[in-house]
């Protein structure tokens, strides 16, 4: 839960261009170009806040681990809750903030969401 350390919620997804890990489409030019670098959707006042700007790097960090992502706003996102894409790798792998929990009968991945900081590099 959040706290004052971790003050906001991170939950993790997809984006269209890489519909399932990334692991086939970012073997495709078209679709890597579409989505090329690791991002977070947060509202602009929470990154003003943060001291970032829109296209700023930033460092999303929660009890379990940190990535790297570019900043991008979105004013229909929610003050408390920020968004990141799992397609990415290195850096930007956003599932190392969150447990590994799979569902016990499809063994798919719980959905993922965690307390997070988000911090200018």
């Amino acid at each position: 839960m959040p706290d004052a350390e971790f003050p906001l919620l991170g939950t993790t997804g997809r984006v269209l261009s890489h519909y399932q890990s990334g692991a086939q489409t970012r073997r495709i030019a078209e679709l890597d170009a579409a989505e090329p670098v690791a991002w977070v959707q947060v509202h602009p006042v929470v990154a003003a806040g943060a001291g970032l700007a829109d296209g700023d790097t930033a460092r999303v960090v929660s009890r379990r681990g940190a990535v790297q992502a570019q900043v991008r706003f979105d004013e229909d996102m929610r003050t408390d809750t920020v968004f990141l894409p799992f397609h990415f790798a290195g850096a930007g792998r956003a599932n190392i903030m969150t447990l590994p929990e799979l569902d016990p009968v499809s063994r798919m991945p719980e959905f993922k969401v965690c307390a997070v900081r988000i911090e200018a590099l």
